[in-house]
């Protein structure tokens, strides 16, 4: 199979070759008062694809009451959103899901970042959170070094673990490109694509995780544990609060297909990306169906009930949880 970077989409997403100039050339100190000034007025324009001055080493994001920093906004895709968006993610359902994520984990023991980026939804929580533990997951070794900066420079450094794996099919092997180079650290990479490239990242799968995060969690209430080996957490009352976010370019459904187990012990809300043109609906709502959960579709400013799951063209975002709509919205969430 082709190297995906010499295909035509990868070609194209580079302006073929244009880009890196382009950006670079906007990018420059100067411009910027204008462009901040110019560039909300502009109707139909999305802001926050625009770059952020190359001399700005950091940014101060803002999400459920909490401040945190984003470093690299010049080649980091979220976090030049932050700098357009003063503080705040630019699209307002992408703003409301790092909110709701926030909100979920208010109360988490553990929360797993599959898919992470660079990191600014475990940055968001456990700025919001002091006492929970993340699990962050990405498979480029250039962003992989991004969420590291981003977990040295707001001192979570004791309370993050980076893995460079992916989540999905267990004891799998992908070659990846570094990720070093380009206009931008890439943000769109899947498990499904092919690279020519030295650099190879183990798959490990969301059930092999379960261990860790019950001994983990036990760790901060030691009454989870019930004995030598995993903590019995057959009681629902027992079990530590779990939250996910799963960002896995269409590859969810291998997440979940190797992590009922996880689902069935834990059932953690889980925040996904359900892409329009890649997802496979009938074969998700397999996986989450017999465990319970009800699915909501991520708005702008609320969350839309549904008893199917059906892709939005627009809107990527879903919530998985037991939570009924009434229960949600007894905890003050806004739901249609």
């Amino acid at each position: 199979m082709n190297d995906h970077l010499r295909t035509f989409t990868a070609r194209r997403q580079s302006w073929f070759g244009l880009k890196l100039p382009v950006k670079t050339a906007l990018a420059q100190p100067a411009l910027h008062p204008l462009l901040r000034t110019i560039a909300p007025r502009i109707r139909g324009l999305k802001i926050g694809r625009l770059p952020a001055p190359i001399e700005l080493t950091e940014i101060r994001g803002r999400a459920g009451g909490a401040d945190f920093i984003l470093v690299e906004p010049f080649r980091c895709e979220i976090a030049k959103e932050f700098y357009w968006g003063r503080g705040r993610r630019t699209e307002p359902e992408d703003a409301f899901a790092l909110d709701l994520m926030v909100a979920l984990s208010a109360d988490a023991d553990v929360f797993l970042d599959i898919g992470a980026y660079t990191g600014v939804f475990t940055m968001a929580v456990l700025a919001a959170n002091e006492h929970v533990r993340a699990h962050v997951f990405e498979i480029i070794p250039a962003v992989v070094a991004g969420v590291e900066k981003n977990v040295e420079r707001n001192g979570f450094n004791s309370r993050v673990t980076v893995h460079p794996t992916g989540v999905g099919s267990p004891d799998t092997w992908m070659k990846v490109p570094i990720g070093d180079g380009g206009s931008a650290l890439p943000s769109f990479y899947s498990s499904d694509m092919r690279f020519d490239s030295d650099a190879e990242v183990r798959f490990t799968s969301l059930d092999a995780l379960l261990p860790e995060v019950l001994a983990e969690a036990s760790e901060r209430d030691p009454q989870l544990h019930a004995g030598e080996g995993v903590p019995d957490v057959s009681n629902r009352g027992e079990a530590p609060r779990v939250t996910v976010k799963i960002d896995v370019e269409g590859g969810e459904n291998d997440v979940f297909a190797h992590g009922q187990d996880f689902l069935a012990a834990l059932h953690p809300d889980i925040l996904c990306e359900v892409l329009d043109d890649r997802a496979k609906p009938r074969e998700l709502m397999g996986h989450l169906g017999e465990h319970g959960y009800r699915y909501y579709l991520v708005g702008e400013d609320r969350l839309y009930a549904r008893t199917t799951i059906r892709p939005d063209p627009r809107l990527r975002d879903w919530l998985f949880t037991l939570k009924s709509p009434d229960q949600m919205r007894a905890a003050g969430y806004p739901v249609d």
